[in-house]
């Protein structure tokens, strides 16, 4: 008797558990079914680009290379245009590595299946030679090489040259001094300009040192400084000396600033 209850129990805690494997395998093909309809229905896939901020890059260059980027595949399988699994800071990184001249990215998603891209392109500031390579590129106000450029003559645009032996491995896209310094450079040229009436035609990165630089002025004279210059106390004291001790600014050959405390100038 006591046998014939235990294999009758047996008989239907079996039953149940393949009732349960089959309840639990049509939920998780229904389940399944469910998500792969929902990741590769093209009813859930983003349709078109809108752009805007461009200027001087082509927006068929922005939205081609956003196109190829989302036309990868996440896992082999799934599409990158996929609402569920579109990751806007993915495709803002790639958007800033594709093209140096833009500085920021805004991705925004819509319900009506586009993706709004705002792109913010880099201030253009002058032009950036490599004194060894003869490589030249048009430089941003944030220190970034924005773009390929020839190489011109005369003093019609802003030139930095850079004799550091760094400068050789400098490519487009790279930061080629800290956006600190940028401004600093801006000040001075500006400060010259403004209330010396000097005319800056180019800053010599390594000329003697690697670590020192020269503002060479249209006079013919230049401003010394190198990358320990106190910035904000170097300005003070370059205005200090043209206006109280240089009398003949045609006679000097150099203004040093590097020194916190000390201005020395040398004379032809």
């Amino acid at each position: 008797m006591k046998s014939v209850l235990t294999q009758h129990r047996t008989m239907q805690k079996r039953a149940r558990m393949r009732r349960f494997f089959m309840r639990f395998s049509i939920l998780f093909t229904l389940g399944g079914g469910s998500i792969l309809f929902l990741l590769l229905s093209p009813r859930f896939q983003f349709e078109s680009i809108l752009l805007s901020g461009n200027t001087t890059v082509s927006a068929e260059e922005i939205t081609n290379a956003a196109d190829a980027f989302l036309s990868r595949k996440i896992a082999w399988f799934f599409s990158r245009r996929n609402v569920f699994l579109f990751r806007p800071d993915f495709l803002e990184a790639y958007i800033l590595k594709e093209f140096p001249q833009i500085s920021t990215t805004d991705v925004s998603r819509s319900f009506s299946r586009k993706i709004a891209l705002h792109v913010s392109e880099r201030a253009p500031w002058g032009l950036y030679c490599k004194f060894i390579e003869h490589d030249c590129f048009y430089i941003a106000e944030d220190g970034v090489l924005a773009a390929e450029a020839p190489q011109l003559t005369g003093n019609a645009v802003f030139r930095l040259v850079d004799r550091r032996t760094a400068s050789a491995f400098f490519m487009l896209g790279d930061r080629v001094i800290e956006e600190s310094d940028a401004v600093f450079l801006r000040d001075m040229a500006s400060l010259l300009k403004d209330r010396f009436k000097v005319t800056v035609r180019e800053v010599v990165f390594g000329r003697v040192f690697q670590g020192q630089a020269e503002f060479i002025t249209n006079e013919g004279w230049y401003v010394l400084f190198d990358e320990r210059t106190n910035k904000e106390r170097a300005l003070e004291n370059l205005a200090l000396v043209l206006n109280q001790h240089i009398t003949d600014r045609s006679a000097i050959e150099y203004i040093d600033i590097r020194f916190e405390d000390k201005v020395f100038y040398k004379n032809k």
